[in-house]
């Protein structure tokens, strides 16, 4: 190695680049010099040349100190300083906390959650961010004043019923959340809300976004519904979106006027400016990059060419966000402690809302991704931008405290999707290098997570599947998010499934999820099928990927005392028991499973080689109450788990806007 190479990986990892990963196999990947260049360039640095890298050396070596301080509530906090300063403490409402002289060290009252600016003066002035946080997120005990209990996650883009016209809306959402309230479920999980884009048509992933702090108009009921949802297995969103828009532009016409200018009149700026894209693409097209130069950052030019038809796309998200609202009642009211249980996906499209509106945060030239992992051989590449880290905590993380604060008011349970990416973040160059991990700022992003969720009283659940890092899990443990187990992936060194009884206390645990195949797709191992068919396994391939779905088989038999000559029906009820008895805190059951249904909602690492994201369920919303699978679940569940003790001080763990 020469010497500029050693400066080129000396000045890589002063910026929190990974000179190398381990693989799923164990196999160590050396990070190339192409692939920190890239990389290091999306984080802001130009290293193409030896001076440029001795440089970015230099600078980076003469970088002073911290400029955040992260601390517990009600805990006492020093800041040192450099030298005899006055300094004042101002909360983010603009008021002064706190204020005096300090020489070598500065002493700051025992704080409130939240988030502060210290103001330093004198010889070395400068700025502290100081982020207050709860010693730990919001629990089960606290929420429900239980320690365990059981809830169900479905596809809303799924559901079938008497109105929607072709895809589940937030009326649907609220009917089943109701329905499997009253069956004893304490949660309803559903993909994500994310806003997809008015003028992005082709995208109809809920995990590829516009914007992840505003919602998806797709789900929106209009008046008088659309009619029945057709008998097709599969959804056809080209024709959906006709109608359905069709429908909202008339419904606009007539829109209650008061109450949309009572809910603007509080809606940020963040929202304003979200509505004065949609509007701008109708125009110019979905990729904000291909557009007029004055267009392509927020501000009174993009706010001229948006003109009124701004107010149509505000008005669409008053509609989304007023619905999604009325459901989280109505899955409360009926006995469903802790509501909806909502996802945030991974990051958003490059040419999406919230990069141009957060344009100064966002790392360029790179996507985020994933390695060759049990989800997906081939390794994934998403396609969606990523947060530069230092010019996110430059920003104060506005981005993620704002999008956070806007899921969080809407459910009782937030997912992070891909929680791995708060401790490091696989980045793909968009020049064709090699993919390479960036470490992310854990602690800091943790700090914001659970002062949000310490605000909204909302449990947080972060997916930690995959190559997790010692040291990982109990960091988010310790600060109160709950681990994510799937127990088709819970296995010994022989591939055998490990008893219910092993899955983690302080989790959400689950069978399968909507990357997985179903309870019913896992034992007849459709999903391989899905695989030689898209070409990924040879017929010898697939032959060993049977031997090893045998070997499961085999192990859940034993560990869940299945009968050889027990039908599905059987293999799910023991499944969902052995959930059930499990010490897992939280525990899902797919709504697929409850109704038997085969095939997957996605394939991980395709787009049109599998039906990702259009499969409706077979039993029709109307039709959940009366089913005897639903009964029949609740049984299983009820039976094994208990319900939690209803909570006498108040109907909701939290207050949902009326």
């Amino acid at each position: 190695m020469n010497n500029t190479d050693r400066s080129l990986r000396a000045l890589a990892q002063a910026q929190g680049i990974y000179l190398d990963f381990f693989d799923l196999h164990g196999a160590r990947h050396e990070t190339s010099p192409e692939t920190l260049r890239a990389l290091l360039k999306a984080l802001g640095t130009e290293a193409d040349s030896p001076a440029q890298v001795s440089e970015a050396l230099d600078t980076q070596t003469a970088s002073t100190g911290p400029k955040e301080v992260i601390a517990m509530a009600g805990d006492p906090i020093t800041v040192p300083i450099a030298s005899s300063s006055d300094w004042s403490l101002v909360s983010e409402h603009g008021d002064i906390v706190a204020e005096g002289h300090a020489s070598g060290v500065i002493d700051l009252p025992r704080l409130r959650v939240g988030y502060y600016d210290l103001h330093i003066s004198g010889a070395q002035p400068g700025q502290r961010f100081v982020m207050v946080r709860p010693h730990r997120a919001p629990d089960l005990v606290s929420a429900l004043r239980h320690d365990t209990c059981w809830g169900t996650a479905g596809a809303l883009y799924g559901l079938r019923s008497a109105t929607n016209g072709g895809l589940g809306n937030y009326g649907d959402l609220g009917a089943i959340a109701a329905t499997f309230g009253q069956a004893g479920a304490q949660f309803l999980g559903v993909n994500p809300l994310h806003a997809l884009g008015w003028a992005m048509e082709e995208i109809i992933s809920p995990y590829s976004p516009s914007h992840r702090g505003m919602f998806n108009i797709d789900h929106i009921a209009v008046e008088r519904g659309l009619g029945p949802t057709p008998d097709a297995d599969l959804i056809d969103y080209a024709a959906f979106r006709q109608r359905h828009r069709a429908a909202l532009e008339a419904q606009f016409k007539t829109r209650d006027k008061a109450a949309f200018a009572a809910w603007s009149a509080t809606c940020s700026e963040e929202t304003r400016q979200f509505a004065e894209f949609e509007a701008i693409s109708e125009t110019h097209g979905h990729d904000f990059r291909t557009w007029p130069i004055a267009l392509q950052t927020p501000g009174a030019a993009a706010r001229k060419a948006a003109g009124k038809r701004a107010e149509f796309h505000l008005w669409l998200q008053y509609l989304a966000d007023t619905q999604i609202d009325a459901a989280q009642r109505d899955a409360c009211a009926s006995g469903m402690a802790l509501g909806l249980y909502l996802d945030l996906a991974v990051g958003p499209r490059p040419d999406g809302a919230e990069v141009w509106i957060n344009a100064d945060t966002i790392a360029r030239g790179v996507t985020i991704g994933a390695p060759p992992d049990h989800l997906s051989p081939e390794g994934q590449s998403w396609a969606l931008a990523a947060h530069a880290p230092g010019p996110l905590a430059e920003a104060r993380y506005a981005p993620l405290r704002s999008m956070l604060r806007r899921l969080m008011a809407k459910c009782g349970v937030l997912r992070i999707d891909h929680a791995l990416g708060l401790l490091r973040s696989y980045w793909l160059p968009d020049d064709g290098s090699p993919g390479g991990y960036i470490t992310q700022p854990l602690e800091s992003l943790l700090a914001v997570i659970t002062i949000e969720a310490h605000r909204a009283g909302c449990l947080v659940v972060g997916e930690d599947l995959g190559l997790v890092p010692d040291g990982f899990r109990d960091a988010m443990n310790t600060a109160g998010l709950y681990s994510y187990a799937v127990w088709q992936f819970e296995a010994n060194h022989l591939g055998e499934l490990l008893p219910a009884d092993t899955l983690p206390p302080y989790s959400l645990a689950c069978f399968g999820t909507h990357d997985t195949p179903t309870l019913n797709g896992f034992w007849h191992g459709t999903d391989i099928e899905w695989w030689q068919r898209v070409g990924w396994l040879s017929s010898g391939d697939r032959t060993s990927r049977h031997h090893h779905r045998a070997k499961q088989r085999a192990s859940l038999r034993d560990v869940c005392d299945i009968r050889d000559s027990a039908g599905i029906g059987d293999i799910a009820d023991a499944i969902h028991r052995g959930l059930a008895q499990s010490p897992a805190a939280l525990v899902s059951v797919q709504m697929d499973d409850v109704f038997g249904e085969l095939e997957a909602q996605n394939l991980p690492g395709t787009i049109n080689e599998h039906p990702n994201w259009r499969r409706r369920l077979s039993i029709p919303v109307e039709g959940m109450k009366q089913s005897t699978a639903l009964r029949h679940i609740s049984e299983v569940m009820t039976s094994a788990r208990g319900a939690p003790a209803q909570n006498d001080d108040m109907e909701h763990p939290k207050e949902v806007p009326t």
